[in-house]
């Protein structure tokens, strides 16, 4: 049924045509479009638009090769190409390095952006800034992602919203937005003991006695909250609420089961901390989490790089990256989920005297999938040495922007820091369009 337009009023039909809609048809035909082909801009924009659910982050700690990696330049000199090869991907024209067999088979997939830049080459602070979309301050701590989605979508199925695989990244805590935001972390699942502590009582605390500590704990907690109307007795309330609730939900101890996985899919992903970090992410996302941090660290290779990219690191990453692309997209949760692979930055496109790659932030990749996005694109360009973005520059703000959009969230949001200091959740960047096209 129709509706119509009445004094002004926004009123639209059963097809989602507005008054505004109509008066640009007259403009439009002047260009050749006529009002079929409007609906159908209309809807395409539509189904472009980012749709995450959640966000899986595969974070390189110590700054990944990109010369080595995602951004291959095999015309390059010697001392700048390095000892690796380029090879083809399956979509036409990129290449990447010879050591990410896999992720070229996926690479249709997902979007790799070769221009991301900054002007932080240490490794915390550079770290802060990745993390959390802002150049660090000694006065103050921003939040990292994880906890600002966790303080913004909340908790689903008793899942924790922020978990971090094997421990938290650098920079990754929740800053001035309170303690209650920070990560659940869990141990490292590719080892044989691998046991995640807190999601199962004691064995002699049945239901009943877990129900008693629950009411008494409430109680003293009252006290507190009414005496001290504090941030930080909420926060331990809040770790309390959380905890019991997290104990009692059988979702959430099934997720945390990766042994629960065939041998099959677990292979997919490789028996690394990438690989089955990355599996239990999957597992996580799928039960309710909302940001997983998957990190790693052994990239900060001043000393023998081919050989500590060649014989692990890379190998790895490779392997748990596509297999998380390609499981996530057979189980129909690509479109739902985000995965970002990304360091606090890149490495010296010069090659040093003891065969390995210094600190480097002015040029770097950073790559995405799901949630939408086009695949099988590269974004953003570097010179013919990997030293400087030679087309379409991106900021860690950038990033952000991107990261916060893809889950609906506005990042231009204002947060009030402890000392009434308005902040946005990004500032000075824009999400990076062309991953929707």
């Amino acid at each position: 049924m129709k509706t119509l337009l009445l004094n002004d009023r926004k009123v639209t039909n059963c097809e989602g045509v507005s008054r505004r809609d109509v008066l640009k048809v007259g403009a439009l035909t002047f260009f050749g479009l006529s009002l079929p082909e409007l609906l159908a801009m209309r809807a395409a924009s539509a189904s472009a638009a980012p749709k995450a659910e959640s966000v899986i982050l595969l974070w390189c700690s110590g700054g990944p090769s990109h010369l080595d990696s995602f951004d291959p330049k095999p015309d390059a000199a010697s001392e700048f190409r390095g000892e690796f090869k380029a090879i083809s991907t399956n979509v036409p024209g990129i290449q990447l390095s010879e050591h990410l067999p896999n992720t070229a088979k996926v690479t249709d997939k997902i979007a790799i952006i070769r221009s991301l830049t900054s002007n932080i080459a240490a490794h915390e602070q550079a770290s802060q800034y990745l993390l959390t979309g802002y150049k660090p301050l000694p006065t103050l701590q921003y939040p990292s992602y994880g906890s600002v989605i966790a303080k913004e979508l909340g908790v689903r199925n008793a899942v924790p919203p922020y978990i971090a695989v094997p421990d938290v990244a650098r920079a990754g805590q929740s800053g001035f937005i309170g303690a209650g935001y920070n990560a659940f972390t869990v141990p490292d699942p590719s080892t044989p003991t691998f046991k995640v502590q807190d999601v199962n009582p004691p064995v002699a605390v049945d239901n009943s006695r877990m129900a008693r500590r629950r009411g008494f704990t409430n109680k003293l907690n009252d006290r507190f909250v009414n005496a001290l109307p504090d941030d930080n007795v909420r926060s331990v309330d809040s770790f309390y609420e959380k905890a019991f609730d997290l104990v009692n939900s059988s979702t959430a101890k099934k997720a945390f089961d990766v042994s629960a996985e065939s041998q099959t899919t677990r292979d997919l992903y490789g028996m690394s901390t990438y690989g089955q970090g990355a599996l239990l992410g999957r597992r996580l996302v799928e039960a309710g989490a909302r940001f997983v941090t998957i990190s790693k660290g052994g990239w900060d290779t001043h000393t023998n790089n081919f050989q500590s990219l060649s014989q692990k690191l890379l190998p790895e990453l490779d392997k748990a990256f596509a297999g998380l692309v390609t499981d996530l997209h057979q189980r129909g949760m690509l479109d739902k989920t985000l995965v970002v692979l990304m360091g606090e930055f890149g490495r010296t496109p010069r090659v040093n005297p003891r065969g390995g790659r210094d600190h480097y932030s002015r040029c770097r990749f950073v790559t995405f999938a799901g949630a939408g996005i086009h695949g099988g694109q590269v974004i953003g360009k570097s010179d013919e040495t990997g030293s400087t973005p030679a087309d379409r520059p991106v900021s860690p703000e950038d990033v952000a922007s991107t990261l916060y959009s893809a889950l609906g969230i506005d990042y231009t949001k204002q947060y009030i820091t402890p000392t009434g200091r308005p902040i946005h959740l990004a500032a000075n960047g824009a999400p990076i369009k062309e991953l929707w096209g």
